[in-house]
């Protein structure tokens, strides 16, 4: 069954500034199209040619790289607006070097990359907007990138945590925070142990640091 997507296509930043009118041209133009994904299903797989942009407009979809020995690791995620797969399918070798599954049942529109890298031709004014949102968006997911490298590189799980946290409440302009991650996304996010978070996320809200009822947190003040 499709999922009901949680953002409209005018709210997806990559259609910035289109019109509804023109949108609606530019997605034919495009020739986009939309799939859903259940649970753990696999979007894009490790080495897979990538020649479509994802963009999420419902769930959550997850970036993992697998090394050698078959460690899996929880690079970052995607909500709803959000591109996947624009890294590789800009290059001239369009190979993945990441899987792509869905961290929760999405609902994805893929959108061929070559359509908005390329001049139009027939010189549409949103197609030139829509390029130029493309790149704001590359250096966004650069600045993500660069977020999870600062998380990662706290020196304790609980540092780890609060700056996971720090980073919601930035996103989100509230102390009362929602997790796209489940717990165990979260502890592989964090490169973790999921029952030693667990844990640690207790003794946090013993000392009063946090609150949390399932996935969703409240960060209080420190004394």
């Amino acid at each position: 069954m499709k999922k009901t997507p949680d953002i409209n296509y005018q709210d997806i930043p990559l259609f910035e500034n289109i019109s509804e009118e023109d949108l609606n041209t530019l997605l034919l133009c495009l020739r986009s199209y939309e799939r859903s994904f259940n649970k753990g299903e696999v979007i894009i797989l490790d080495n897979e040619s990538v020649h479509y942009i994802g963009i999420v407009l419902s769930g959550t979809v997850h970036m993992i790289k697998e090394d050698i020995w078959g460690e899996k690791a929880l690079m970052t995620y995607m909500e709803p607006g959000e591109l996947f797969g624009e890294s590789f399918a800009v290059r001239r070798n369009s190979q993945s070097s990441v899987t792509f599954t869905a961290g929760r049942a999405c609902n994805i529109l893929f959108v061929p990359s070559a359509n908005i890298i390329h001049s139009c031709p027939r010189r549409c004014t949103f197609h030139t907007q829509l390029t130029q949102n493309m790149f704001d968006l590359l250096g966004l997911k650069s600045q993500q990138l660069m977020e999870k490298i600062e998380i990662s590189s706290k020196p304790s799980m609980r540092e780890k945590i609060l700056a996971y946290l720090s980073m919601l409440s930035q996103r989100q302009g509230s102390r009362y925070v929602k997790s796209p991650l489940t717990r165990t996304g979260l502890a592989e996010y964090l490169s973790v142990n999921r029952s030693s978070m667990t844990r640690e996320l207790s003794a946090m809200r013993d000392e009063g640091l946090i609150d949390f009822d399932k996935d969703t947190y409240v960060i209080k003040d420190r004394g």
